[in-house]
């Protein structure tokens, strides 16, 4: 008897000495699209601490248990009801993953997980019907998707940027879509199937779920959409790009369940007989870079002449950056027509914007400049950042003019010497941009202007949103001839930008520019290769803050 006791007050010590488990807060997501809506029978994953043993616990498909490795998660409505036991896949400290039950309805539920008797904090999360996330390259929902395409090597295909390479285990191949192929997207988040919370499947829901398929601004209704069978929580949704799909690397592909938009990942899709999709600043050896997880080096400079309402802002700045393959896929619009693009970034506050480059190369103490009305010794000088030196020269009013300007690098630690020219405009007047006083995302927008050596012009048109918690930017840029002298951007993108005042916490602006054609430049790089890609633009124009209505 005594020995009994003395194990029963062990285990309820031990218990007291486990270290109290803690999810991080936004730390309970669909695992697919690191979003944080979930559906019933999704597969999601919680991060934190101290949630279950050092030593990662899988449970045995397709029957997983409620109970694994002294790890459990609940999910509580916090409109009252009993506690929902999640199904669970697998348990560390560091993250819990399983499945919500097809029994669990639409609502607001309080998340929490009990290890070794201790329970965690309260997260809240929002259920909704169905809330479909495609699986993506980089496992976090972002960048390329993870999608097959059933007419390349029997479905044994990954969409990526070029043909170069193998896509995985097995007898998997790279290629970009085509116009015509039909794809499979995995993903989790389908919704309510009863029979796949333990292997099976209901068979198609496309009708029932009313699932659509976006791709840039087409919309298709897929073939078939259904929870896989033997696997609780995946889905997969067949579908077929149309024969006159634009050929675009980094198009928009998105799902719509019921109305619910899940997260936007990246199709590449190569014009019919090619084996790259295309990038006007990359070749399809430097994609086949990203492809493989590799990184993308830039030198991005510029002399310009900003007219806002706070006065002139004139310079020249850059940098030689450097992107991984996640965060150049961010920096690529992802609603792409008529000279437009949109660019949609959502992080957190304080946080780091996910298309910003991993670093800064060094490419010198300074950088020289050479031009109209400039000084000799001119030079871009070195500003420090958290990712490394970005290179200005700030000029007085009425400094920058018409004319040729020419940076000369005498190159740094990381990349060597260089020397780029560009002509600068000798004009560039936007007739109708005092009486844009707000933005109807609802009307189009007609900029008219006159100018004399430009050939091509940028619009930018931005909003920001800033809650205590996440920062969320919308770019909308169009780029177009200048030779009409006019453009109407479409309502179709303006819709995308959200609702904000001219000044605040939250607030819109709008920039016109003129430019001649960049002028492309390449350097080595000390370690090895050269530069991706480099470029200098002479751009003149117009900024100001502005209300989106």
């Amino acid at each position: 008897m005594k020995h009994w006791i003395l194990i029963s007050f062990l285990l309820a010590f031990g218990s007291l000495l486990a270290a109290q488990p803690s999810i991080d807060t936004n730390g309970v997501a669909n695992v697919s699209s690191a979003q944080t809506t979930l559906a019933p029978n999704v597969v999601f994953v919680i991060y934190g601490k101290n949630l279950g043993p050092a030593t990662i616990a899988f449970a045995t498909p397709p029957n997983y248990p409620a109970v694994l490795a002294n790890t459990s998660v609940t999910f509580t409505n916090i409109a009252g009801g009993a506690a929902i036991n999640a199904l669970l896949y697998y348990t560390f400290a560091g993250a819990v993953v399983g499945v919500l039950p097809s029994s669990t309805s639409p609502g607001t539920y309080a998340v929490r997980v009990i290890y070794l008797g201790q329970t965690s904090n309260a997260q809240n999360v929002t259920v909704v019907a169905r809330h479909f996330g495609i699986a993506a390259a980089n496992a976090i929902g972002t960048g390329v998707a993870q999608a097959t395409i059933a007419n390349v090597n029997g479905g044994y295909s990954l969409t990526r940027y070029t043909t170069s390479g193998t896509g995985g285990a097995g007898n998997f191949v790279n290629t970009p879509a085509h116009g015509g192929d039909t794809l499979s997207l995995w993903g989790t988040g389908g919704g309510a199937d009863a029979a796949n919370d333990t292997g099976g499947s209901s068979g198609d829901q496309t009708a029932a779920g009313n699932f659509k398929v976006m791709v840039g601004t087409r919309v298709i209704t897929p073939g078939y959409t259904a929870a896989v069978a033997g696997y609780p929580g995946l889905w997969v949704l067949n579908f077929t790009l149309p024969a006159d799909i634009d050929a675009d690397c980094y198009a928009s592909l998105q799902v719509s369940a019921n109305g619910e938009l899940g997260n936007a990942v990246v199709l590449p899709i190569a014009a019919a007989g090619q084996s790259a999709c295309f990038d006007p600043q990359l070749t399809p050896a430097i994609l086949s870079k990203l492809d493989s997880g590799g990184s993308i080096t830039g030198g991005t400079f510029g002399v310009y002449k900003v007219v806002s309402t706070g006065g002139n802002t004139e310079g020249s700045s850059g940098a030689v950056f450097k992107w991984t393959a996640a965060e150049w896929t961010a920096a690529a619009p992802i609603r792409k027509t008529s000279g437009c693009g949109v660019y949609d970034r959502t992080f957190a506050r304080p946080g780091t914007d996910p298309s910003s480059p991993a670093a800064n190369l060094d490419a010198g103490a300074n950088i020289p400049l050479s031009g109209p009305n400039l000084a000799a010794g001119t030079a871009l000088a070195v500003i420090t950042t958290a990712t490394g030196p970005f290179y200005a020269f700030v000029a007085s009013s009425g400094t920058i003019a018409a004319g040729k300007y020419t940076l000369t690098s005498n190159g740094g630690s990381q990349v060597g010497p260089f020397t780029v020219s560009a002509n600068f405009p000798g004009s560039f007047t936007v007739t109708n941009f005092d009486a844009i006083a707000s933005i109807s995302r609802s009307q189009p927008l007609v900029i008219n202007w006159t100018s004399s050596g430009t050939d091509i012009v940028y619009i930018l048109i931005s909003t920001a949103v800033v809650s205590s918690t996440t920062q969320h930017l919308i770019t909308l840029q169009c780029i177009v001839p200048s030779a009409p002298g006019t453009f109407t951007v479409p309502v179709s993108f303006l819709s995308q930008l959200q609702p904000v005042a001219a000044s605040g916490t939250s607030f819109g602006s709008i920039s016109v520019e003129g430019a001649a054609n960049p002028t492309s430049f390449t350097a080595n790089l000390v370690s090895g290769g050269q530069l991706d890609f480099g470029v200098f633009s002479p751009n003149l124009g117009v900024s100001k803050n502005i209300a989106v209505q």
